[in-house]
Order: C-alpha cells, then structure tokens, then sequence
C-alpha cells in the first residue's frame, strides 16, 4: 500500500499549495456580504415589511453551468457543455417556489423558497432578492435567480472500504431535458447482492404539489418494487398533507462476525402506508401538526439453499396499526459553507425539531399480535458564539410493548461539534450511541469500517450498543482543477467499541482506535450533495489479523 500513502501525500502537498484567486474563503454565511451591503439590505427588508407591500412580479433567471462571462470558464470544453445542458424550465423553478404574484412580500418566504430549491439537487446556486419597488402601487419584484448544476451524467461509482469492494454504473439525470424529473439506470455491484435499479421520481406531477417516486429493482438474491405518492406538507405554512406508498421486497439478510459473513436467511417483506396530516400553518415562529395515518407491514423469514440450517431464524411478524402523531418545527435556519461541504450553501437547522407516534397492532386489524408502538425524533442546533462555534444534535428512539414486555427498543443519538481554527480549517467532533433491547433477530448493532470506524474491516464487531468518537480537523483549499471540483482534506482519530452480546458472534474486543488521513474531493457542477473520500486509516489494536491499514475509497453526503 505505500504506493496509496505516496499518491495520498503528494496529493496533500499540492492542494495545500495551490490558490485560486476566484475561490471564496471559508466563511460562516454563504452570502459573504460585507456590512454596508448587509446593512443596506435590512433596511430594504424592514421598509418593506413596515409597508406592507405585495409581490407585483416574479422574474427568473436560469443561469447555465459554466459562466461565460467569466474568462475562466470561457473555453471550448465549457461552452460545449453549456450547449449540450438542458437548462431548467422557468415553469419547473416556480412550481418550487412558495410565493405568488399577489402574496404579501415577507423574507421567510423567500428564504424557505430558497432552501427547497437547494434541496432539489439539480440547483447549484440561488439568490433570491426584491427589486423594482413601487411605492404607488405598493407592489415588488422579486427576483429569482438560479444556477444549474450538471445533471446527465454516467453513474460511475467505486468504493474500497474495510477490504471489500462495491461499484456502479449507470445512468442517472436528477432534472431529464429541465423538467425537474429524475430518472436512474443503473447496475450496481453491492457487498451483499448485485442490483439493477430502475427509477423515477417527480417533485411536481401534473403541475401540481403531488410527488411521485417509483422503483423496480432486481437483484441476485430478489427484488425490491416500490409506489410512493404524496402530498406533503411542502411549505412551513401548508396546512395539510396526504400520501401513501407500497412496498413489496425479497432479500437475502447477511449476519456478520469480525468483518465475515456467518449466518444467512431469507426475508420477504411487504407493506403499505396510507397517512395524512394538519395544521394551523405558521404560527409565532413555529408550526404545529397532527398527523394519522394507518400501516401495514409483514415480514417473512426462511432458510435459504446455501444456509438450510441458520443459526437463528426470526420469528415470522406482521403488524396492522393505526396510529396518531404530533409534530414540532421551528423555524431558525442559517446559510452557512465550508462545514460539511465545499464550495456549496449549506443550509442549517437550528431549530427544535420534534415528533411523536403512537400507534395500536390488533389481531382484530390482522396483525399477528397485539402490540403498542411509539417512536420519537428529535432534533436541535445550538450557535455557541464566537469563532463558528457550534453543536447539532439528533436523537431518535422507538419500542414495541407486547405482551411479553417491550420488543425491538432502540435509542440513538449523536452530537456534532464544530468549532472554525482560521479561515480555511475547521474542528469538528462527533459522539454518536446507539442503545437496543430485545432486538429483532434479523438485525444487528454493528461498528465498522462501513459506519465510522474507518480502521477496521466492514461489519466488524456486533453486540447490543454502540458508541463511536469522531474527532476531526478539516482543511479546505482553493484548490479547484479545472473548475469542475474542488478539494480538502483531513487528519481524523476514531474511538469505537459494542457492548452486549449477540449470540451469533464473537464477544467484543473492548475500545478500538483508529488515526488517519483523508483527501476530499466535491463538485459544486454537479447535481446531488455528495463528497468523495480517499482515506487511509491505520488500527491501534484490535485482532492482530487485520490490515495494518485499510484504504478506503467511498462517495459519501458530507466531509
């Protein structure tokens, strides 16, 4: 492996070297306004909010991928791909947007409008600003402007992690000829099965607020079909929802020890969710919703020809449940870049996010049993003040009550710490724990190389709890080859260990650590939010049969 460390090396070398005057330095908004603009631009906002005033016109500007204003990207190779773009239909952006000609002008509008652009994906860049006030009339114009990303693109994935290798080919297009519909062709080659996937998804069917996804895919060890249609709750001030999906799947579920496979059984599941919501809307900054809704879900469980004999076969279980939930949201979101991305607007949540379920299983519904089930999320970020400092945290737990007491209980949580050491690097720390209780069998708590433990093999120790310790120092450059991505790095160190017993496995081997170094690599071109790693990672103990170190090469939706 030293030929990886050299590449890894010289890579480190140049990118900390190279400048590109062009590239925006690490700030902690995306907007990078200085204080006279940001000054000028509240008083606009507070005149017009004191005044009332309504939206008179909406204006879009769809801006291609390459800038040909820019004397950097005014070269063949772009202005080719600018040709060849379909740019996004005007109609397709305003379908995304929360507000009409006629609406009352309010920021929080335009600034959620924005978000929900930025969360399509095939949107690379939006501004959305007030121009053309009209003192008369009391109207404003607002502008849209929005940047393409790259979205027709060949599905080219590899990914080495823990000493097995996945990859994928394909094609996939997040916004087919500007339509905003996505379509994904691809053929996949997975640790667990190979896969053909066939998909569809549409934001805005018919015009409408609908959406659509649908999924075929076919793999060595079964198939997966999924419907889901849905109404939702689109907007913070939409005051109801309506959807419902179906599911019916066939696998293969590996059990795993020590990074191997030891045990196997095969799993049919099949279900279905209809769901509907309301409420108030918008309310003194917050929004409060009820939601009911009805499910259905069965799985069953057999040996397979390779595994007539598992080790332990899960007990058949189907549940029939309505259920009523509650749901907390409040609105404090911030524009932020060079956190978990490169290049890109970041938006961050520091609000309370909360909700709540309970829902009833009944033979008398056609469940198999009767039980009670509850599941919660939470989620919530703090600005601590002073150099970027910063904590999110999530947390989500969820239990069955039967009559033999509770089943399937799980609690996890995870804190992220972010705290700015200068312009271009960033500290962060994560400390994520999973607890369960009278697990389901076809499920395992596992720590790894796939899921934070970047030293050790995939899948590599199993037990009842998981606790993980991620501390991380990020460098971003302005490295930026060929303007098509852009480049950082980092220096990390992982603690890790599982506690409890799964009797299908080995017993822990108490705390493991890890220390590496990884290259990261993210095009703000392309459509999605995703960041590739090129990592080493050496193991400070564990089993003394492992790799003295793994090198791991996996697309990943953040640093």
């Amino acid at each position: 492996m030293c030929w990886a460390v050299a590449i890894t090396w010289a890579l480190f070398t140049t990118t900390a070297q190279a400048q590109d005057a062009e590239a925006p330095a690490a700030l902690d908004t995306a907007q990078g306004q200085d204080s006279v603009e940001a000054t000028e631009a509240a008083a606009i906002e507070a005149r017009l909010a004191q005044s009332g005033a309504t939206i008179g016109a909406i204006n879009v500007i769809v801006d291609n991928v390459f800038d040909p204003e820019n004397p950097k990207e005014n070269k063949p190779l772009y202005r080719w791909a600018n040709k060849v773009h379909f740019p996004t239909h005007d109609s397709v952006i305003e379908s995304a947007l929360l507000f009409r000609v006629g609406d009352r002008y309010e920021r929080r509008v335009l600034d959620e409008s924005a978000r929900a652009l930025r969360g399509r994906g095939y949107i690379a860049d939006v501004k959305i600003t007030p121009t053309d006030y009209d003192p008369v009339a009391n109207t404003v114009a607002v502008d849209v402007r929005v940047r393409d990303a790259w979205t027709l693109a060949p599905e080219l994935k590899y990914s080495h992690k823990g000493g097995a290798s996945e990859w994928a080919i394909g094609i996939d297009d997040r916004n087919l000829f500007g339509t905003g519909k996505q379509v994904r062709i691809i053929e996949k080659r997975l640790i667990d099965r190979d896969e053909t996937l066939l998909s569809y998804g549409d934001p805005n069917l018919l015009g409408s607020r609908v959406r659509l996804n649908a999924e075929y895919t076919d793999a060595s060890d079964g198939y997966r079909h999924v419907l889901a249609a849905e109404r939702p709750f689109y907007a913070l001030d939409t005051h109801w929802m309506l959807g419902g999906n179906v599911l019916s799947q066939q696998r293969v579920d590996p059990i795993y020890d020590l990074g191997e496979q030891v045990d196997e059984f095969g799993h049919d599941v099949k279900g279905f969710s209809l769901q509907g919501g309301w409420s108030r809307g918008f309310v003194d900054g917050a929004v409060r919703r009820w939601l009911v809704g009805v499910t259905s879900s069965e799985d069953v469980f057999y040996p397979t020809i390779d595994t007539p004999n598992p080790i332990v076969l899960p007990e058949n279980r189907k549940l029939v449940y309505p259920w009523v939930g509650w749901e907390l949201l409040v609105d404090d979101h911030r524009e932020m870049s060079e956190l978990n991305d490169i290049g890109r607007t970041e938006d961050v949540s520091f609000g309370t996010s909360l909700f709540v379920s309970l829902g009833r299983a009944d033979t008398s519904y056609g469940s198999d049993r009767n039980a009670t089930l509850l599941s919660t999320t939470f989620q919530k970020g703090w600005d601590l003040g002073g150099r970027g400092r910063m904590l999110t945290m999530n947390a989500a737990g969820s239990t069955r009550d039967e009559a033999d007491g509770l089943q399937n209980s799980i609690v996890e949580a995870a804190a992220h710490y972010y705290v700015r050491n200068g312009e271009s690097r960033l500290f962060a720390a994560t400390a994520a724990f999973m607890a369960t209780n009278n697990l389901d069998a076809e499920s395992q708590v596992l720590l790894g190389g796939d899921n934070g433990l970047r030293g050790y093999p995939l899948r590599y120790q199993a037990g009842e709890s998981r606790s993980l310790l991620s501390l991380e120092e990020r460098f971003f450059t302005d490295f930026y080859p060929w303007r098509l991505f852009r480049v950082g790095y980092a220096a990390f160190l992982d603690v890790g260990r599982v506690s409890g017993a799964d009797p299908r496995t080995s017993p822990s081997l108490g705390t493991l650590y890890d220390v590496g170094l990884g290259l990261r690599l993210s095009s703000p071109r392309a459509s999605g939010k995703s960041v590739v790693h090129i990592d080493l990672a050496f193991p400070l103990n564990g089993d003394p049969t492992i790799d003295t170190m793994q090198l791991i090469v996996e697309t990943k939706g953040s640093f």
